[in-house]
């Protein structure tokens, strides 16, 4: 089943949500704004951006009229 996406400031805005509750938990365990900031950065670049670049590198290396047959790789 496919979900409708939300638009980039949807996004945004569920986001923006999550992440203040998530700095006042971690603030409430004793940990400052700026020491959860680092740690979602370092975690963002690592994990993620790496990641979703390189999708994004293999979708545009991909020729436009590709049709998959299943059996790729």
């Amino acid at each position: 089943m496919k979900h409708k996406h939300a638009t980039k400031d949807d996004l945004h805005s569920i986001l923006d949500r999550k992440m203040t509750a998530l700095f006042r938990e971690m603030e409430d365990a004793d940990f400052s704004a700026d020491e959860v900031a680092v740690a979602i950065d370092d975690i963002v670049r690592r994990r993620w951006l790496n990641r979703a670049q390189s999708l994004q590198d293999a979708r545009e290396a991909m020729p436009r009229n590709f049709v998959s047959d299943g059996n790729e790789g």
